[in-house]
């Protein structure tokens, strides 16, 4: 399926995965504390950066991060 490409230059790409527990569980904790409409912005910091800060996301002043370097994303 060709991506989608807006008139901003935007790219507008679909991704579907399956998350095993044990494997994949900052990945799973990221997707089950994302807020609602804020998940793609989440995904986008965790590759950039490998890691999420809850504060980031919440607003708060808790310091707890996940650590998703042990992914081994490329991008």
């Amino acid at each position: 399926m060709p991506h989608e490409v807006r008139p901003n230059g935007n790219l507008i790409v679909t991704v579907r995965m399956t998350l095993q527990p044990g494997r994949d569980d900052d990945l799973i904790a990221l997707v089950q504390m994302a807020p609602r409409g804020r998940l793609a912005a989440m995904v986008r910091e965790a590759i950039r950066s490998g890691t999420i800060s809850r504060k980031d996301i919440f607003s708060t002043s808790k310091e707890t991060d996940l650590d998703l370097s042990a992914l081994a994303l490329e991008i």
